[in-house]
């Protein structure tokens, strides 16, 4: 092979630097040396912090903080908040197939504020404070793929544009004909990672999606501030689509492996032999849900983490839960019901009950799969569980993931966030 020339070489360092600053800026979670406990009166305590602590490090440097007097309107507050440290654009889809096979859908995009990468040079388009992040995952009840992306903000590859509207990293696409969200075309792509079904190869799944509106916009908590904590401190603007139906395509490519050729055999053919591909198709229908939450004050040192639920029940309300578990204070539980209608109703700690059954050992860590959620102002008393028991994105920032089924005074189904963990 041939030198690198000059252009090649920065294109590599660029890219490094690109990864190490991404990963430098998240907020600190390594498995193996964080944990977690429960005191007697319910507070909970870590050895290791899940928050970045930029208000803790340098107060300086912290990004715009929500305000309870701002005002969400749309379309303008679908598109990015720059001047806020955090934000995500998150879609989670329970779907199935002609055959009754049932799959969960993950789809994400994220976007790091940090000032402390600026470029010196303020002419050039590297000189911005933005980095994006992408997770992908699909679940079968057999097979996992999920990718992730990271990309530099204000260089062409990763952002959001206006109108018509779009998400993208990449050729991972959510694209609108209008200035709005929805309806949509979501695209892209994820590896294989994990496959218990015997005498398949599959490698990777392209995935192609229409998705359309059929109810309101939820603004949640006080009209889209979002308060995470007892104190106040931790807080958000946060608005939901929680009535998306979708449908569209899977497309399965699997590595097709000829039988080893015996030793008297040609090596020339046994190479043109060794590896051929398949695409199948799928088609898929189901209920997804939309957040988009933007925060400078989540990722404080005293975030432990936080356990998250949406679930779509039968009759069609929809329901929003959040734990909030920080340092040195009690849990904080919160969320809103949001009846078939679009009406809402915002669920106080006082409102809502929401408790661990049982926890579940997924690799090296005990999960809460299994929970009761009781809310006694609608009649709701059901358990949820989750249906596949390792639904983990081994992502950078690891995190759990998945669908669950509802039963009890209602059924229906949804999704679980598990973070910190």
């Amino acid at each position: 092979m041939g030198k690198l020339n000059k252009v090649s070489i920065l294109a590599v360092i660029v890219f490094a630097l690109v990864i190490v600053a991404s990963r430098a800026l998240f907020f600190t979670q390594n498995s193996n040396h964080s944990s977690i406990s429960i005191s007697s009166d319910g507070v909970a305590t870590s050895s290791q912090s899940f928050g970045r602590g930029f208000s803790n490090t340098n107060p300086e440097l912290l990004g715009k903080v929500a305000d309870p007097n701002y005002k969400i309107s749309f379309p303008k507050d679908h598109f990015s908040h720059d001047s806020f440290d955090i934000e995500w654009w998150y879609l989670t889809a329970n779907l199935q197939d002609d055959e009754g096979n049932n799959y969960g859908l993950q789809w994400t995009l994220f976007r790091f504020r940090n000032p402390n990468i600026a470029n010196d040079d303020a002419t050039s388009d590297w000189n911005n404070e933005h980095i994006y992040m992408a997770h992908a995952s699909v679940h079968s009840a057999s097979k996992h793929w999920f990718s992730e992306k990271f990309a530099r903000g204000n260089v062409g590859n990763a952002g959001v544009e206006k109108t018509p509207f779009k998400l993208f990293i990449d050729n991972w696409q959510w694209s609108s004909a209008t200035a709005g969200l929805l309806p949509a075309k979501l695209s892209f792509n994820a590896k294989l990672i994990s496959n218990t079904a015997k005498n398949s190869n599959g490698s990777h799944l392209n995935v192609q999606l229409n998705l359309s509106n059929t109810g309101s916009y939820v603004l949640q908590g006080q009209d889209g501030y979002s308060i995470k904590s007892a104190n106040g401190k931790h807080a958000s603007h946060y608005y939901s689509a929680p009535f998306i139906d979708i449908d569209g395509t899977f497309t399965i490519s699997e590595e097709l492996k000829a039988p080893d050729l015996k030793p008297n055999q040609n090596s020339n053919r046994s190479s043109n032999l060794s590896l051929n591909e398949l695409d199948r198709q799928i088609a898929v229908k189901g209920n997804a849900w939309f957040d988009q939450e933007w925060t400078s004050q989540l990722f404080d040192k005293t975030t432990l983490g936080w356990d998250w639920l949406s679930l779509h029940l039968e009759n069609g309300d929809k329901i929003m839960a959040f734990r909030m578990r920080l340092q040195g204070q009690p849990d904080y539980i919160t969320g809103t019901y949001i009846k078939a209608d679009g009406s809402t109703t915002t669920l106080m700690p006082s409102d809502i009950e929401l408790n661990v059954i049982e926890s579940t050992a997924v690799g090296n860590k005990k999960l809460p799969l299994d929970w009761q959620l009781n809310i006694e102002s609608k009649g709701l008393e059901v358990s949820i569980k989750a249906t596949k028991k390792d639904q983990w994105n081994p992502a950078s920032i690891a995190y759990y993931e998945g669908t669950v089924a509802v039963s009890g005074t209602h059924k229906g189904k949804g999704f679980l966030e598990l973070t910190g963990y």
